[in-house]
């Protein structure tokens, strides 16, 4: 796995725990990648509940999108309540990194190819490339 994904499994599983939290988190459906349709019911379970009961998520879900193995596995993680916050801040850092670096990616792959077909020299390349990290620090510290 990697860090993403168990930030995601994480979360999940803490807030299967501590149902309380739904009210307090932040996370949105943007925030979950791997796991996005167990995040979008248990949210909309949550709201029409108000609690994660798991006989009746289990019938209610009828296991549309393995939704009883994903509940089964989330049970025997192992995160501590303790470190939701953590958890949940590590989630969204992780996000907006994610975020900046497609679009990091996207803009150099614009430059290439204007270094490619000649519209730019080599020395607009690296300052537009200097500038375009630079300005990327600044458009994702707002978020």
């Amino acid at each position: 796995m990697n860090k993403y994904t168990d930030l995601e499994i994480s979360v999940l599983s803490l807030l299967l725990q501590k149902p309380e939290l739904m009210k307090k988190t932040r996370l949105e459906n943007k925030h979950f990648i791997k796991h996005k349709k167990i995040w979008i019911f248990m949210n909309e379970f949550y709201k029409r509940f108000g609690n994660f009961d798991l006989t009746l998520m289990m019938a209610v879900s009828k296991n549309k999108y393995r939704t009883v193995e994903y509940i089964a596995y989330l049970i025997d993680q192992e995160a501590s309540p303790s470190l939701f916050k953590v958890y949940e801040q590590q989630l969204i850092d992780e996000y907006n990194q994610t975020k900046k670096n497609k679009y990091v990616i996207e803009k150099v792959y614009e430059l290439a190819n204007s270094l490619y077909v000649g519209n730019i020299t080599l020395t607009d390349f690296n300052k537009n490339l200097s500038d375009l990290y630079k300005n990327a620090n600044e458009i994702f510290k707002k978020e």
